[in-house]
């Protein structure tokens, strides 16, 4: 019966999921199948209420991947193969999924909380995704991108919108670090662990969600004292038309933590950019900072640039929509087999090898290195051994080598 009442009602389903292809701002408006028109906050009211007359909820931990679409300038079968590949991939790692064929390309490109939960809710899945591709003109080795959005509809979690370069070249290494992400973001789904560490978390301004470790706890306002297992926890405020607020908390046994949060107003979306190893952030041609870094744009395209010497600089083309968090994770690849890397802020000078490096890394044959560091008049030479090809930080303080972990 749900398949014949769903198609019934395909035209309005339509419409409502094209709200997303013709965004232009908290103003813009929608046509339904009747004249009229709608905000799209009514599109998704309208959305949401089929789905629960309907009687659907999660039945299990599936994840529903409809196909995305390929915005102007990307090639549809481009599209095709990422969904296909990314299913498949997503099965080779234990998850059940489900092809979401009755989803329409606009609900599908969404990239909006509310559009997504109503994919899981009319597939009868706990987990859905939606995304697009899109072009990045001007970026000849990677000229397309994608962007991917996750939720959770039994936990009411969702994730930032995550944004990665495309080419047809790189579309298997691209599939398997969405998997990837999808994959821990359905492990994600845990309780918090219970203990006698007590945390109130409290807003300026109220209502905003509170997630602890990823995990959602409330609201403020109405959220009451935490007990939680000693430790630290990474606390995480969002509000709707505020820059999220990110904390890292250490709880203590038999202690209660109050922590205030104050949310900055913004206009437009925010960009989350972090990176391995940490490096430096430019956007739109402006250097902003280093990784981990949060920033506010306008709504638009934007060309996010992570670069540290010693290793290949990437790029990404954002597409910042209001009141939305875009995330950006990059794994930088280094310019020689085997490099160390220290920080740069760090005082005094540093010869690697009998070369004085001034920028914070130095490529280094496997073996032993000769590493000589000249602080406030002292000199201090040690040997450390590379035992393999890769990627080490040099802890400047102790002078010792530990390999970094993607």
């Amino acid at each position: 019966m749900r398949r014949p009442l769903l198609a019934a009602f395909a035209p309005c389903l339509l419409a409502a999921g094209q709200v997303s292809t013709a965004w232009r701002g908290p103003r813009a408006r929608t046509r339904c199948a009747r004249p009229g028109h709608a905000r799209p906050w009514h599109a998704r009211l309208v959305l949401l209420l089929f789905a629960l007359a309907l009687g659907v909820g999660w039945a299990s931990e599936r994840v529903a991947v409809p196909s995305f679409p390929a915005r102007t300038g990307v090639p549809e079968e481009l599209a095709t193969s990422f969904a296909d590949l990314l299913r498949s991939e997503l099965e080779e790692r234990g998850l059940e999924v489900l092809a979401a064929p009755l989803i329409t390309p606009g609900i599908a490109g969404s990239l909006e909380v509310e559009f997504t939960r109503l994919v899981a809710e009319l597939e009868r899945s706990r987990y859905a995704l939606s995304g697009e591709l899109v072009a990045r003109p001007g970026s000849a080795a990677e000229p397309f991108a994608v962007n991917v959005l996750v939720v959770d509809v039994a936990q009411g979690r969702s994730s930032d919108v995550v944004s990665r370069p495309l080419a047809y070249a790189t579309l298997p290494r691209v599939v398997s670090e969405v998997a990837a992400l999808v994959q821990d973001f359905v492990a994600g789904a845990v309780d918090l662990p219970a203990g006698d560490a007590a945390l109130f978390v409290s807003t300026e301004p109220r209502m905003a969600e509170v997630r602890i470790d990823g995990v959602p706890v409330g609201v403020s306002g109405s959220l009451d004292v935490l007990a939680l297992r000693p430790g630290r926890y990474e606390l995480e405020v969002r509000k709707e038309g505020y820059l999220p607020e990110l904390r890292t908390v250490e709880l203590r046994s038999h202690d209660t933590r109050f922590v205030h949060v104050v949310l900055t107003e913004l206009a437009g979306g925010s960009i989350r950019v972090t990176s391995q190893p940490p490096a430096d952030v430019v956007l739109d041609g402006a250097v902003m900072g280093t990784t981990p870094i949060t920033l506010t744009s306008l709504p638009g395209v934007r060309e996010v640039r992570i670069e540290r010497p010693g290793f290949e600089a990437v790029s990404f083309s954002v597409s910042v929509r209001n009141f939305r968090v875009h995330r950006v994770d990059a794994v930088l690849v280094p310019s020689a087999p085997t490099l160390l890397i220290w920080s740069r802020d760090a005082d005094g000078l540093l010869v690697v090898d009998g070369v004085l490096r001034r920028d914070g890394y130095a490529p280094v044959e496997v073996g032993l290195v000769e590493l000589e560091r000249v602080r406030a008049g002292r000199t201090q030479r040690v040997l450390r051994a590379v035992p393999e090809a890769g990627v080490y930080r040099l802890d400047l303080d102790t002078m010792e080598l530990s390999p970094l972990l993607p």
